[in-house]
């Protein structure tokens, strides 16, 4: 029964809404197919995510897909035949991208889109009947699904915890270095844009990973889980891209690590983590016991490392914030679950025996009312991380772990930007986490990721500035991408997984 719950994701296919044909955005666009009508925005307020201070009293051309004239309106030509959009008192920032996210059912892509989210990194799929996701990819990119652009690995290396993966039905076991290159070789042929790594990798595996990645004529990069067995700081020099949810972190901020690594190998051995897959993913029990021991100046070395190597993070503390607050019946009856698909909320169903929670997710997950106050504890401090990372320096990349329970595909985004401004940031900084930061990662600022001329007219028009009130990123007046405009209310249904 272990996969049963993730056997259902895919047992009722959401319907496919067509859209009309657009751009792609991976390698070149393709030659112009029924390409949109030019759009202006007229008289908006432009916060372009590239630092600079807002322009208000703008005009916005798009012509194509792309954006092709920025200026004072009333000094920019409109031509006749292009959609008009009065937006004074509006403000204009670029497409979001959630930076981490498994796209476990094709409902979720209009829920993307219809909260402003036009891209997505997709890390690998939960479900062992593999959704299709690089199928996905090819229809959105073609026009004939309407969704965000996706970046895409479907699988995920690791070694055995125990006789198996952690996430048997998605990993491909790896226990050898030689095994570890041909799997690097394996995603690379398929087409997929990168590499996700897991917890239970061997130090020569995980080495081989990196190594085999970077060579050839199409480098891939190195993502994921830091393996338990591996220093973040190790992990940071050996060329891992990008870290996701902090994991291994704190462990070496603390001046205890030696002894916690230890006690942590030690539960690895003896099977300690075998039935708890929550654990096994991030070891997140022997973090909160770092925290105790978290030494500042370590931690500044560390981060400085980070920023060095340009290592980056995901911190997704919408999905730390789950863990924390299973218990908080406020949080658990969010009514936005009505909008998510059925196959989906089955796996957030939580019981409760002698004060544990258990949920069904990943073949059951079990926290005890300790665990809980240890979560609140991990979350809290999580929180105070992101801060003394940005301070420092360190990258970091705005994403949900959707369809984590109570992460969700779409809005969860804005969770997520709320949550990192009540961590410290300021809401521009947190709005870069979504929009610059995710085109520097991807190598695509050329294309996406702040409003110049020249690029991909991927847009969110807002009622409410952001930059006062992070939650204003939620009052989309429209989604702009690659130059198809969808209005207001076809955004509101496409959230509220209602066709436009």
């Amino acid at each position: 029964m272990k996969w049963f719950i993730w056997v259902l994701l895919l047992a009722i296919p959401a319907a496919t809404i067509s859209a009309p044909p657009r751009i792609r955005l991976r390698q070149k666009d393709p030659a112009p197919q029924a390409q949109p009508a030019p759009v202006a925005i007229i008289g908006v307020t432009v916060i372009d995510c590239t630092g600079a201070a807002p322009r208000p009293d703008q005009t916005v051309l798009i012509t194509g897909n792309r954006i092709t004239q920025i200026g004072k309106t009333g000094q920019i030509e409109i031509p006749k035949e292009a959609t008009v959009i009065p937006a004074k008192g509006k403000y204009l920032i670029p497409g979001l991208w959630d930076m981490h996210a498994h796209v476990e059912s094709q409902a979720f892509l209009p829920l993307f889109l219809g909260n402003g989210v036009t891209g997505v990194r997709h890390m690998f799929t939960g479900s062992p009947l593999q959704p299709p996701v690089m199928q996905w990819r090819k229809e959105v990119e073609n026009g004939r699904r309407i969704g965000p652009h996706l970046v895409v690995t479907t699988r995920v290396l690791d070694g055995l915890n125990g006789e198996q993966p952690v996430v048997p039905g998605s990993a491909i076991a790896v226990t050898t270095p030689q095994e570890a290159r041909d799997a690097v070789d394996r995603i690379r042929r398929d087409g997929e844009d990168f590499i996700k790594i897991y917890p239970f990798l061997k130090p020569d595996v995980f080495a081989a990973v990196l190594d085999q990645a970077a060579r050839g004529a199409r480098k891939i990069p190195v993502s994921g889980h830091v393996p338990h067995v591996i220093s973040a700081a190790d992990a940071s020099d050996q060329g891992m891209k990008s870290m996701e949810h902090l994991y291994g972190v704190l462990l070496c901020c603390s001046s205890d690590e030696e002894k916690l690594r230890k006690q942590l190998v030690g539960n690895m051995t003896n099977g300690a983590m075998v039935q708890d897959t929550l654990d096994a993913a991030g070891a997140w029990r022997v973090q909160v016991k770092a925290l105790d021991s978290y030494d500042e100046k370590k931690a500044e070395a560390l981060f400085r490392k980070f920023v060095k190597n340009e290592t980056w993070f995901v911190p997704t503390l919408v999905c730390r914030r789950t863990w924390a607050l299973l218990t908080d019946s406020d949080f658990t009856t969010d009514p936005r679950k009505k909008y998510m698909p059925v196959t989906i909320i089955a796996t957030w169903f939580q019981t409760y025996k002698g004060g544990t929670v258990r949920l069904p997710l990943f073949g059951g997950i079990e926290l005890t009312p300790r665990d809980i106050e240890n979560q609140k504890l991990l979350y809290e401090g999580h929180q105070k991380l992101v801060l003394a990372m940005h301070k420092a320096g360190v990258k970091l990349l705005a994403g949900t772990d959707t369809p984590v329970p109570y992460c969700f595909p779409g809005s969860g985004l804005h969770d997520e930007l709320e949550l990192l401004v009540k961590a410290g940031l300021t809401p521009a900084a947190a709005l870069q986490t979504a929009t610059r930061n995710p085109a520097e990662y991807l190598d695509r600022l050329k294309d996406v990721g702040t409003i110049e001329v020249g690029k991909l007219a991927d847009l969110v028009l807002l009622d409410a500035n952001p930059l006062v009130d992070i939650r204003n990123t939620r009052t989309i007046h429209a989604v702009i991408l690659g130059g198809k405009h969808y209005p207001k209310a076809v955004a509101e249904a496409m959230a509220q997984s209602r066709k436009p």
